[in-house]
């Protein structure tokens, strides 16, 4: 039952696969849906005219020579040479047409995919089974719309074929027709029952293809290249890789081998049919029943039936096959995210009056029962400077994610002068936030370039590029570069040039200042800075986020003594709040964990420690190596 409603269900889906393609190209259809029409009727018009001239032949041989008769068969000849050419230039033309709308049509579904993939939530991308259903649908599924549609067109060929060969029969005998199309349904039944079978094992199997893509990636990849030769994980993967792809290779194989014998089996039965069929006309000629010319004409005509009827029965196969994976590109599709505006979003801020509050705000992770943020309230004066610190998995960088609305509180609200942030257009909303991840892309394009995608919607000024160069400590090192702003940078591409971790972070933090937003929010702004650099680093962020509001996360305690207030997150709640003074007043945990610092600088006299004077005028002994907030 199941099997027949999911049939059912097939026009459906056919419909809109074939709106899709038609979106895609109307002209290229249009032309490929006439041509077939040609081909469907061109066996039957080339069997009809052999019959035709096989007749003039007859009668012009009865009747003496007579040239009229002579003339009909060579004007039916002449009439099949041109159709005999005209199928050549159209099948040509046919091809050429099919590979223009393959290609258009994988464009437009990708920019389709890639749509969609950029509109659904961050939580997608955080769960196995959007990676399973997209990896389902940029495989086989995504050139299925194109081949329901070469299908359905190939059915619509062949039955105008067969419709036209039949009633070439039916002159014959009148059950020659339902011979001819009962001899081909084993075919259909074997091609139904292993093509679902087929794609039942290849949805069950997406989990561990995107296995063989991982260990593939991890012997490819050039951001595993290091590690795994350090670490001599090359045969380990390699091993993981061979024996998973063998167990795929082996099942794939044993489904293959067993179409193929139903298959064979299904041409036995049709060959059978036909045989028999033409033994009957045989014994029509020999009881004068029939001339020898029918039966030259019906074994055409008959054999042409069959291979349109199993033609017809493929293509069939083919469409029901399409329509199995075409549940996963629409189940794509039809993704719906969860982050949306509301149907009168407010104009976005152009800058803060009073500031970012969190009330009563709890969050947990979609498919998760501990929460991460419990009952948080927060307030962040607007033109302030503020760092939250705490252990790792305290919530912090979670904060950040409900900022930027990539995720909603399951409870509570965080509000921008005191306007719901759910009240925002989403897009505005991350206009108004300026934002340095803490493992920010590396992206493949000029160093120029790099800065300006922190905007597109503004003009890349070259003044402005270089200021928020200057303003990350970036301009100097791109100005080593060979050919400075106008380096490729990234070595995926010829005359590409590798940054350091470092200058990478560097680079993102232009980006982030580029963009012109009233708050700015950088995650570990300096994990890969040296320690000299910091107290430089942090005058000049003071001056670019000047008149705005500034969120720093950061595990060194040495940055975060230097915002306007600090705020300790533990578990997912607020447990301080101050200025560093403050906060080493009351002896809590802040304290604590800038005491061990401390005493671990002590111990650890190295010139990774040095000595820096900070802007409030304390003296503060710096190490990488200590952090009780890490």
């Amino acid at each position: 039952m199941n099997d027949l409603n999911q049939i059912f269900s097939y026009p459906r889906q056919w419909k809109r696969a074939l709106w899709l393609v038609w979106e895609a190209s109307p002209g290229y259809t249009s032309g490929w849906a006439l041509l077939l029409l040609f081909q469907g009727l061109h066996p039957v018009l080339l069997a009809y005219l052999t019959k035709l001239t096989i007749d003039s032949v007859v009668s012009a041989k009865n009747a003496g020579g007579d040239w009229s008769q002579i003339t009909n068969a060579l004007w039916f000849l002449g009439t099949i040479g041109v159709l005999l050419l005209a199928a050549e230039v159209f099948q040509n033309a046919a091809a050429w047409l099919r590979t223009a709308q393959a290609e258009t049509f994988s464009d437009f579904l990708a920019d389709r995919i890639h749509k969609k993939a950029s509109e659904i939530d961050l939580a997608f991308y955080e769960s196995p089974e959007y990676h399973d259903l997209l990896e389902q649908t940029r495989g086989d599924s995504s050139s299925k719309p194109l081949g329901l549609l070469e299908s359905l067109g190939s059915i619509g060929q062949h039955s105008i074929s067969i419709v036209g060969l039949c009633i070439l029969l039916f002159a014959y005998a009148w059950w020659l027709p339902l011979v001819l199309i009962l001899g081909a349904l084993p075919a259909l039944w074997i091609t139904l029952h292993t093509d679902r079978e087929y794609h039942r094992w290849w949805k069950s199997t997406a989990d561990q293809r995107r296995w063989t893509a991982y260990y593939d990636a991890m012997v490819t990849h050039p951001n595993a290249a290091a590690e795994v030769r350090l670490f001599d994980l090359s045969s380990h993967f390699r091993e993981k890789y061979r024996s998973l792809r063998a167990r795929l290779r082996h099942q794939k194989l044993r489904r293959l081998q067993k179409q193929g014998y139903g298959k064979v089996l299904a041409a036995s039965i049709a060959l059978i049919t036909a045989g028999g069929a033409t033994a009957w006309m045989a014994v029509q000629v020999l009881y004068n029943l029939a001339t020898l010319g029918d039966l030259g004409v019906f074994y055409q005509v008959f054999f042409k039936g069959q291979n349109s009827m199993s033609g017809l029965l493929l293509s069939v196969g083919k469409a029901l096959n399409s329509s199995l994976y075409l549940e996963n590109l629409f189940a794509f599709l039809d993704l719906k995210p969860n982050i949306v505006s509301g149907d009168d979003p407010r104009a976005p801020l152009r800058d803060l009056e009073k500031g970012i509050s969190f009330k009563s705000v709890s969050f947990t992770y979609p498919g998760s029962a501990v929460p991460v943020i419990k009952d948080l309230d927060l307030f962040i004066p607007a033109g302030s400077v503020v760092a939250l610190v705490g252990v790792n998995g305290a919530g912090k960088s979670t904060l950040i994610k409900l900022l930027n609305r990539l995720y909603d509180p399951t409870a509570g609200s965080i509000e921008f002068d005191g306007i719901d942030l759910r009240k925002f257009d989403a897009r505005h909303l991350r206009r108004m936030m300026s934002v340095l991840s803490q493992f920010p892309m590396q992206f493949h394009a000029l160093a120029r370039e790099n800065i300006a995608l922190g905007d597109l919607d503004k003009e890349a000024l070259e003044q402005e590029i270089i200021a928020a160069a200057r303003g990350a400590g970036a301009h100097g090192f791109i100005m080593g570069l060979p050919e400075q702003y106008d380096t490729l940078l990234g070595k995926w591409f010829v005359k590409g040039a590798e940054l350091s971790g470092g200058q990478w972070q560097r680079l993102a933090l232009a980006r982030a200042y580029f963009r012109r937003a009233p708050v700015v929010i950088l995650d570990e702004p300096t994990s890969f800075m040296d320690p000299w650099s910091e107290v430089d680093w942090f005058d000049r962020f003071r001056e670019m986020v000047a008149g705005k509001s500034g969120i720093v996360i950061t595990h060194r305690l040495t940055i975060a003594m230097r915002a306007d207030i600090i705020h300790v997150i533990d578990q997912g709640r607020i447990i301080e709040s101050g200025t560093h003074r403050e906060l080493l007043e009351r002896n809590g945990f802040y304290s604590a964990s800038w005491k061990a610092q401390m005493r671990t600088a002590e111990e650890n006299q190295t010139p990774t420690a040095p000595l820096a004077v900070v802007s409030n005028g304390w003296f503060s002994q710096k190490t990488e190596t200590v952090d009780t907030l890490v």
